[in-house]
């Protein structure tokens, strides 16, 4: 077991009372994830991400397998969001709702307006990407170094999609988001379908996935697909989020959605969010089965972990959103706070674990701070 970690918020685990009676398979459809396989499949060249094991991790938690899903490459940027993006737009194209020329435009914490950026480019389309005014500079400069228009908002992350959806409407552009609301749904839904591929890429067995929070668009994906792919052995679903910023946890709570109040202080850049999208909550509200919010403290020692694995692990560089899911883990296992929790989850000497890192290093300076720390 790993010592508790003190922090300056308590994290917390919310586990509602019916996932694991449910008989939802999630948003898609067979059809659905058969037009993933073929997209893919036509495209040799988008490659899977590694799924790495960390058995001596796994032996000094107490369990009996552990492994990282590590998105810090895929297809050439260092997040999981081109897997939804590339997907939406060619599908988009394919069916002449995008052209050439056209302006594609977004609100991101940093990964998904890159992720829009590249795939915009690729399309031969212009992009802008609307931020939040205090995101750190890599993150824009990597927006950026992509062609794209990147627009600071004052505000948090939720005020720049309402100013990006107003300034859309205005000029005509098309949206591209993973973030749903009313009378927009078939975009979203598609980068959602798109983040299922990373079900399929994972052949080793796992019976608990840890996955990032944030509005719910990977977390709808991954528990869509082990819902539809699993139905007889569903894995348990966790979903991780910062304590400050647990939309998902409190709408949960409540059971519909709820926007979180005060300031959002954290380094979870991309989970710093203060409302889920309405699509993802509504498809994953059946198949979740905890919903932990957990202080930054967790997600720093996670990208310690895995910047300065045991044994003969392998060493994996993450940011703090990247490794929020292995710090939720970490949290379930280390904080007393946190044991009836555990128990309900039978998170234990048997369990086959499987952790998400959505993001490599998006600020250099910060992911040094915090892995050179004690």
């Amino acid at each position: 077991m790993i010592a508790f970690i003190p922090a300056r918020h308590t994290s917390s685990a919310f586990v509602p009372a019916a996932p694991r009676g449910s008989a939802s398979r999630g948003l898609f459809s067979a059809s659905d994830y058969a037009d993933v396989c073929a997209f893919f499949d036509a495209r040799p060249a988008l490659q899977a991400t590694p799924t790495r094991r960390l058995p001596a991790l796994a032996a000094h938690l107490g369990l009996a397998d552990l492994a990282v899903k590590d998105e810090t490459g895929r297809f050439g940027l260092n997040a999981f969001k081109l897997l939804g993006d590339r997907f939406a737009v060619e599908t988009l194209i394919a069916e002449g709702a995008i052209h050439p020329g056209d302006t594609l435009v977004c609100a991101s914490e940093g990964n998904h307006g890159r992720a829009v950026a590249r795939a915009a480019r690729e399309a031969g389309c212009e992009s802008r990407v609307y931020m939040a005014g205090d995101a750190a500079s890599a993150r824009v400069e990597a927006i950026a170094s992509e062609g794209a228009t990147v627009v600071r908002v004052d505000g948090s992350y939720d005020d720049a999609v309402r100013v990006m959806s107003r300034e859309a409407a205005a000029q005509g552009w098309t949206i591209v988001s993973d973030t749903s609301w009313e009378g927009y749904e078939r975009i979203p839904r598609l980068i959602m379908l798109g983040y299922t591929r990373m079900i399929d890429e994972i052949a080793i067995p796992f019976d608990v996935v840890f996955v990032q929070g944030g509005v719910g668009g990977l977390l709808c994906g991954v528990a869509s697909a082990c819902a539809f792919r699993f139905p007889d052995r569903r894995p348990r679903v966790i979903s991780v989020e910062p304590a400050q910023a647990a939309c998902l946890q409190a709408s949960a709570r409540a059971g519909h959605p709820v926007a979180v109040e005060g300031p959002l202080e954290t380094q979870m850049a991309g989970l710093r969010n203060r409302e889920v999208s309405p699509l993802a909550f509504g498809a994953v509200q059946p198949i979740v089965d905890a919903y932990m919010a957990i202080d930054d403290a967790w997600a720093y020692e996670a990208m310690r972990r895995l910047a300065k694995p045991l044994g003969t692990d392998p060493r994996v560089a993450a940011g703090a959103s990247g490794a929020a899911a292995l710090g939720g883990l970490l949290a379930l296992v280390g904080d007393p706070a946190l044991a009836g929790a555990r128990e309900q989850l039978a998170l234990d000497q048997t369990s086959r674990v499987l952790a998400i890192v959505s993001e490599g290093v998006t600020d250099p300076a910060l992911w040094k701070k915090i892995v050179e720390s004690a």
